[in-house]
């Protein structure tokens, strides 16, 4: 299972915005938009490794790994985008 996501500290989080405005020379807007567009990519990443892991788990014959890479991967805490029919 994957675990949540643990909240920063107010004190972190004040210092990143400022961090984040700074390195934007000031302009609020433009580190908006420049975090915007990092989550972006992040989460196309993201949905990239998520198909990589359902091609894999597709691939993987379930009567070759008796259904053990379900346990490894529920153990390495990664989300199984596909679940293989029985």
């Amino acid at each position: 299972m994957t675990r949540p996501a643990q909240e920063p500290a107010d004190d972190d989080l004040e210092t990143s915005v400022d961090d984040a405005i700074a390195a934007c020379e000031g302009d609020a807007r433009a580190a908006v938009r420049a975090l915007l567009v990092a989550m972006h990519h992040c989460q196309i990443e993201l949905e990239e490794r998520n198909e990589q892991i359902a091609q894999l788990a597709r691939d993987l014959s379930r009567g070759y790994s008796r259904g053990r890479w379900e346990d490894l991967l529920t153990r390495a805490e990664v989300a199984i985008p596909y679940k293989p029919e029985d």
